[in-house]
């Protein structure tokens, strides 16, 4: 395997082609963890996560109670009679939410098992190439890997411990944040312009993408 720590500030070398490459896989990671956002708000919806992977109960807000400066100016009081009068707080119904099934969940982790770990592996190989003090490469590949796997395990560990709900939005803002990072820090270090010692040729361009022949 290629050292590519030893490699720091080649992305500001690439061709054209291979930047413009890069650029593009880059924006759509982004989008990607934004639409995976999304995708989770409206999966999970009011139950939460610890309804959608655990089946724990949820209580639906309560309707605001109605006050006499509510009550129609006019009209005529009707009387219900003592059997019949309502409750002025009406508790808050409880709502029914469907747990995600097990094989069900063995499969969304068995995709993610193979598409995230490819997905970090070249997002973190961008951000080694990247210009960066060696100690950031090695936080930001840690963050990364931290937060994906932790993402992946949330589900099974709040099936387990509906208490842990809590991890599933920390772990995809940590996800979010430190993948995001690798992805705009590499894109712009990749357009900066290229440095070069007092005296010395600028390096020359590494060649993009093989073509098919």
């Amino acid at each position: 395997m290629r050292d590519f720590t030893a490699a720091a500030g080649r992305l500001r070398s690439l061709s054209l082609g291979a930047k413009l490459l890069y650029t593009a896989f880059t924006v759509a990671s982004i989008v990607g963890l934004l639409v995976s956002w999304r995708l989770y708000g409206a999966m999970v919806q009011d139950a939460g996560s610890a309804g959608y992977y655990a089946g724990a109960a949820v209580v639906a807000p309560a309707p605001p109670a109605t006050t006499q400066a509510d009550a129609p100016a006019e009209g005529p009081a009707l009387d219900l009679g003592p059997e019949l009068d309502l409750p002025a707080t009406p508790e808050a119904p409880r709502v029914l939410v469907e747990q995600i099934s097990e094989r069900k969940l063995l499969e969304v982790t068995h995709f993610h098992l193979f598409s995230v770990p490819v997905y970090v592996l070249i997002l973190a190989h961008l951000w080694l190439l990247a210009r960066l003090p060696s100690w950031l490469h090695t936080a930001g590949v840690v963050a990364a890997v931290a937060a994906s796997g932790l993402h992946m395990a949330t589900p099974w560990l709040i099936r387990g411990a509906p208490g842990a709900a809590a991890l599933m939005p920390i772990s995809g803002v940590a996800m979010l944040l430190s993948l995001g990072a690798m992805a705009v820090v590499s894109t712009v270090d990749m357009w900066l312009p290229r440095r070069t010692r007092r005296g010395e040729a600028a390096p020359p361009a590494e060649p993009g993408p093989a073509e098919p022949g």
